[in-house]
């Protein structure tokens, strides 16, 4: 009996300590078809990057696209495609 609670014991410390599934980067392409001037860009990637995880922003003005890398456990792709949204420039993936 003693014998079991503490092998208990032993597997639940064990699964607490252990470690959290790690988040994987992530890089996808957005189209903006809103973007227009050269001022649009600027704008767009300043939206994208206050999202939690960003890692890096390509806003591209001639191909009216964005690269985003990203920490998937920290940001989505719904959670930018809203950022963009927010002002005025919505979004949609390519894939």
């Amino acid at each position: 009996m003693i014998k079991q609670s503490i092998a208990a014991a032993v597997l639940a410390i064990g699964l607490l300590g252990a470690p959290a599934a790690h988040a994987a980067e992530q890089t996808i392409k957005l189209s903006v078809p809103g973007m227009s001037c050269p001022s649009c860009p600027y704008m767009v990637k300043q939206v994208i990057v206050q999202v939690g995880g960003i890692k890096a922003v390509d806003v591209s003005l001639e191909d009216r696209t964005a690269t985003v890398t990203f920490d998937d456990a920290l940001a989505s792709v719904e959670k930018i495609r809203q950022a963009t949204a927010s002002i005025g420039y919505p979004s949609t993936l390519i894939k």
